[in-house]
């Protein structure tokens, strides 16, 4: 008699083991997208704003200009581009400061020591940098980052 129940109740444990199996899956695949976005959302563009950085940092202002503007800038010529950019006062190099993720691009904030930090903005899709309306993004929504420098300590 004792065969007869041996058996009882192991199906229900191998499919309700197969259920948790799936649903930790399923969390644990949208822990890692979630990170995976966050931390690779930005990529290209912080790609596209370094590449300029060490273009100006080893004075290739052409190369620097053809990054800046792929085709002929009319507002923005290589003229003023130079003005603005190969400054002799500067004593270090270019660096990014801090970014902040908009919707439509990204806002890069560059340092160096000799002068004023400069905000850039590197469009989303087009990859094209112009110089941002504010340091950080201005739109409506929560701003995580802020938030947590100023709980922390880092405004």
């Amino acid at each position: 008699m004792s065969g007869y129940l041996e058996a009882y109740g192991v199906e229900d444990e191998k499919r309700s083991k197969a259920i948790r199996y799936i649903i930790f899956g399923f969390i644990a695949a949208a822990v890692l997208g979630l990170v995976g976005y966050w931390v690779l959302h930005d990529y290209g563009e912080k790609q596209v704003a370094k590449q300029f950085l060490a273009e100006l940092n080893e004075h290739q202002y052409q190369a620097a200009y053809s990054t800046w503007c792929p085709k002929p800038c009319e507002q923005y010529d290589f003229a003023r581009f130079s003005a603005d950019w190969a400054n002799s006062k500067i004593a270090s190099p270019w660096k990014i400061a801090s970014t902040d993720s908009c919707k439509a691009f990204l806002t890069v904030n560059v340092t160096a020591k000799g002068a004023e930090m400069q905000s850039l903005s590197i469009e989303r899709g087009t990859k094209v940098l112009s110089f941002a309306p504010a340091p950080e993004c201005q739109e409506y929504g929560w701003h995580w980052k802020q938030f947590f420098g100023r709980i922390f300590g880092r405004s």
